[in-house]
């Protein structure tokens, strides 16, 4: 083996290990990383049966440069709450970071990005961080689109499993939970069955529903006969279609005592 040969295997295998002893940093991240419209929801967890319960959905739409705008609809003590939000957002390197809302709410929540692609994060998780009470608010937002999208009827389309449960710090409700299968006629009609557990007992059933899309994504599901009334923001817009959403139950009045319903939905 020649002297240059040699030197030459012996320079590869020393960059191999400064490559393996100095691994490549990932990009840090900026207030850029965080662009485009999320679907949020957010909800209040507490022991205290004299809090009122508490839960949000909504659209929040970042700027790439530290703005933030946004609607919702909320669900507190049986009544729903329609509005606006806006206000500022900052990103650390590591992904870790702040949102200030000053507008429809005073709210302070830490976010850390997620499941970030093509230097864009598609999720964060969030915790409020301005409520000294002993109760905790939080939740996820999931990315619609980084590019602006106005939504309708056609946008949700196709066939959905959904999961839902309660929150209530009230321990003389039964608990119950569900899930179901929506199918979405792009058009404003749903066929939909589930199956619930209602204080140990199980049930299911079928029935009709109708929906809307607001322009934002947005939207809400009625029933036709009986059965939920779903506040929801739709998310994983790919191809024109949602392929994800979610949601809060906005009439638990038919039920007894302070709680608050939601959950999330995925495309099968």
């Amino acid at each position: 083996m020649s002297v240059n040969r040699r030197f030459t295997q012996v320079a590869i295998l020393i960059l191999i290990g400064i490559a393996v002893a100095f691994p490549v940093r990932a990009p840090a991240f900026t207030n850029a990383s965080l662009k485009g419209s999320f679907s949020f929801l957010t909800s209040l967890e507490t022991a205290n049966p004299s809090t009122n319960q508490f839960a949000m959905v909504g659209v929040l739409t970042f700027d790439g440069a530290g703005h933030v705008t946004g609607s919702f609809t909320s669900i507190s003590q049986d009544t729903v709450v329609t509005g606006v939000l806006g206000g500022t957002y900052a990103v650390n390197s590591n992904g870790s970071g702040k949102i200030t809302f000053t507008t429809g709410s005073t709210a302070e929540f830490a976010i850390t990005l997620n499941s970030t692609a093509a230097g864009l994060a598609h999720g964060l998780q969030m915790l409020q961080i301005n409520d000294s009470k002993n109760e905790i608010i939080s939740g996820t937002a999931v990315l619609q689109s980084t590019t602006t999208v106005t939504y309708s009827l056609a946008n949700l389309k196709g066939t959905f499993t959904l999961q839902y449960n309660p929150h209530t710090a009230d321990g003389t409700l039964a608990e119950d939970g569900g899930v179901a299968v929506f199918t979405f006629d792009g058009k404003g009609g749903i066929k939909g069955s589930e199956t619930t557990v209602f204080d140990g007992k199980v049930f299911t059933g079928s029935s009709p529903f109708t929906y809307t899309v607001n322009s934002d994504g947005t939207g809400t599901v009625s029933p036709t006969v009986k059965g939920p009334q779903i506040a929801f923001a739709l998310n994983t817009v790919a191809g024109g279609l949602a392929k994800g959403l979610q949601f809060l139950d906005t009439n638990t009045s038919d039920g007894t005592g302070d709680l608050v319903i939601t959950g999330s939905a995925l495309k099968q």
